[in-house]
């Protein structure tokens, strides 16, 4: 019993510094293709949405990889950036309203 606590708590530390050390990875790569003010907005983001900031970090990781930023990024193209996935989001969502027919909205009755 003691043998397996002691391992999921080895486990644990493992994730926790590859969490770390992720983190850290992240904040250099941002640090490298955003400029002050575009980690400042950024981090005003992740106070109020944490989750739509994280997502936007990780997108422009990947961006950063693959060779699709290759200066650094202004707040105003930052903010653009951010306009243009909120405006994707907002095509992708839609709600249709279908209205069930009860027998007592007849209108055969009148």
């Amino acid at each position: 019993m003691d043998q397996l606590d002691q391992k999921q708590l080895e486990q644990l530390k493992q994730q926790q510094a590859q969490k770390e050390q992720m983190e850290e990875i992240k904040k250099s790569i941002l640090t490298q293709i955003l400029t002050p003010e575009a980690k400042q907005r950024l981090a005003n983001i992740k106070l109020v949405k944490p989750e739509k900031a994280e997502l936007i970090e990780v997108q422009l990781c990947q961006w950063a990889k693959q060779g699709k930023i290759t200066n650094q990024l202004s707040e105003d193209e930052l903010i653009k950036l951010l306009e243009a996935a909120e405006g994707q989001k907002k095509q992708e969502t839609k709600v249709t309203f279908q209205r069930r027919k009860l027998s007592s909205d007849d209108d055969d009755d009148i």
